[in-house]
């Protein structure tokens, strides 16, 4: 068999030899000392790499251990008050630039996600989109939803099926911690969107 002449895998000699066996990747035992040297070196880098890797894997694995354990321990009061919080942000962003429900004004004063069917009231339609529209703070907060006002606007905007179907009985769901974790971040999203179609619009 003819042999292939090689060149020395040493970066300080590159010099054309006949390899004497097949993996042969020196030229003289001094090159292949070095060679030999900087693999154990890079097996050497490679081990610590890999050890920090699994170090990192384990430090985040015990952060996800310690946050779920963490939120096992609140009550489930902490996860609708996020899911109202990223719900209520939706409505807000879904009617921005849309006058009160109740009043029909638009002051530039701060705006609230107003309840038709408040949370104490109808806990069954506290995520009911139809349910939650832009509202001033005075008819939201000092005018307990002005729900005279909101009645007519509101059938005007959703239509009277929406609205009967609104009002109607409802189940009221066992929510889960799990299922209102999710809820917020379905609302998040939405709102990210929301904004997103928004921006690219203008």
């Amino acid at each position: 068999m003819k042999k292939v002449r090689r060149r020395c895998k040493n970066p300080d000699c590159r010099e054309w030899f006949n390899p004497a066996f097949q993996n042969q990747t020196w030229c003289s035992a001094e090159c292949g000392t070095v060679i030999a040297l900087a693999k154990r070196e890079k097996d050497r880098q490679k081990s610590i790499q890999e050890a920090e890797r699994r170090r990192r894997e384990e430090t985040q694995q015990e952060k996800r251990h310690t946050k779920i354990r963490k939120l096992a321990l609140q009550p489930l009061s902490h996860f609708h008050k996020q899911a109202q919080s990223a719900f209520n942000e939706y409505i807000r962003t879904r009617d921005s630039g849309n006058p009160c429900i109740s009043c029909g004004r638009n002051t530039g004063a701060k705006m609230n996600a107003g309840h038709y069917r408040t949370v104490g009231a109808s806990k069954e339609t506290r995520y009911d989109e139809t349910n939650c529209h832009l509202q001033c703070e005075h008819c939201n907060s000092y005018l307990s939803g002005n729900i005279g006002e909101y009645k007519p606007r509101l059938i005007t905007k959703i239509g009277q099926e929406a609205f009967d179907r609104l009002v109607g009985p409802h189940t009221l769901k066992k929510w889960t911690r799990e299922e209102l974790q999710e809820l917020a971040a379905h609302y998040r999203q939405k709102t990210r969107e929301l904004i997103k179609q928004r921006g690219e619009a203008a």
